[in-house]
C-alpha cells in the first residue's frame, strides 16, 4: 500500500517521516488548535470559515496564523491527489501549535508556528448512519466548566476523548455534553438539534458552544423549511423530542434515533431531518459547482 502523506510546515512529507519537535508547544501543554473539513471526490469545502474560525481563536491566544483559503484549498486538493482520494470523500484536519519554545508555562514567541494538515477517510458507515440514525450517550460537564475552553476548538481534547469511548462502549456514535443534567450543549465533535411538532430547536451558542460551521449552514437551511429558535435545549426536551440530529462537516446532518435508554420519535429519521439532509447536499453540490468544479 501506498503510505499517507501529510504537509509539514511547507512540504508535503510521507506521515512516517514526519517530525515534530519534542519542545513543540503543542505537545507539551496543549498549546494548539485545530480544524477539519470535508472534501468530495478530492475538493475541499468550507475552508473559508474553518479558516476564519481558527483565524479568530488563534488571535486571541496569541498564535500567528494566516487564514489563506486559495493556498489551504490547493494544499488540501494536492493532499488528496498524494493520498489517491481524487474519487472518493474524505476529511482533512489543520492543526497549528505555538511551535518548539522553552518549557515554560509563559513564553513571550517562538521561532515558528508549527502547521500540520492530515488527510484521512471518512468513519465507516457514515452512509448507514445517515440513512438509519444514530444513538447517542449524554455526558454531564457540571457548571464549571469554562465557556471559554468550550468556544475554542484546542488541542486539549482528553475530555472528548473519554467521552465519545464511553458512547463507542455502550454502542453508540456520540456523547452530548449537558449541564448539570439540564441544559444540552453539544456532542464531543458536533452540534445537536431537537424537533418538536415542527419547530427546530438548537442550545445558541452564548451558551458556550463551539460555534459550528455546518451548525451555521444548517440553521439558515432550516430557517427555509420551518420555525428555528436558538435557545437553551433541556434535557427533557431532547428526550421528548419529535426528531433529534446532529451536524459536523464530516457527518454533514446524521439522525439520532436513541438518546441514551430513550427512543426519539418512533426510532426513525423524521421528515425534517430528512429534507435537511436532502437540503444540505444540494448547498455542497452548488458551493462545489460555483468554484468551478
Amino acid at each position: 500500500m501506498r503510505e499517507s502523506v501529510c504537509y509539514l510546515n511547507g512540504s508535503f512529507v510521507a506521515v512516517s517521516r514526519a517530525r515534530v519537535s519534542a519542545l513543540d508547544r503543542g505537545f507539551l501543554f496543549g498549546e494548539g488548535l485545530f480544524e477539519t473539513w470535508r472534501t468530495y471526490r478530492g475538493r475541499p469545502y468550507a475552508v473559508r470559515e474553518h479558516l476564519a474560525r481558527m483565524a479568530r481563536t488563534a488571535s486571541r491566544i496569541g498564535i500567528p496564523f494566516d487564514a489563506d483559503t486559495e493556498a489551504f484549498e490547493g494544499r488540501t486538493e494536492e493532499l488528496a491527489r498524494r493520498n489517491r482520494m481524487l474519487d472518493a470523500d474524505g476529511a482533512v484536519r489543520l492543526t497549528i501549535t505555538r511551535g518548539a519554545g522553552p518549557v515554560a508555562l509563559v513564553v513571550k514567541d517562538t521561532a515558528q508556528p508549527t502547521t500540520l494538515l492530515l488527510f484521512r477517510p471518512l468513519e465507516p458507515g457514515l452512509d448507514e448512519h445517515q440513512q438509519r440514525g444514530v444513538g447517542i450517550v449524554l455526558v454531564d460537564v457540571g457548571s464549571g466548566v469554562s465557556e471559554r475552553s468550550r468556544q475554542m476548538k484546542s488541542l486539549n481534547y482528553l475530555p472528548a476523548v473519554l467521552a465519545r469511548t464511553e458512547a463507542r462502549r455502550r454502542g453508540c456514535f456520540e456523547a452530548v455534553y449537558t449541564i448539570d443534567n439540564r441544559v444540552v450543549l453539544e456532542g464531543t465533535t458536533s452540534n445537536v438539534f431537537v424537533v418538536r411538532r415542527g419547530v427546530i430547536k438548537t442550545t445558541p451558542v452564548s451558551s458556550g458552544l463551539l460555534p459550528g460551521v455546518t451548525r451555521q449552514k444548517v440553521i439558515r437551511l432550516a430557517r427555509r423549511i420551518g420555525e428555528v429558535r436558538e435557545e437553551p435545549v433541556s434535557v427533557r426536551e431532547l428526550e421528548a423530542a419529535d426528531e433529534v440530529f446532529l451536524t459536523a462537516s464530516t457527518i454533514e446532518v446524521i439522525p439520532v434515533v436513541r438518546a441514551g435508554s430513550h427512543r426519539v420519535g418512533d426510532g426513525r429519521p423524521g421528515p425534517i431531518t430528512r429534507a435537511l439532509q436532502a437540503a444540505y447536499r444540494r448547498a455542497v453540490a452548488r458551493a462545489l459547482a460555483s468554484s468551478g468544479g
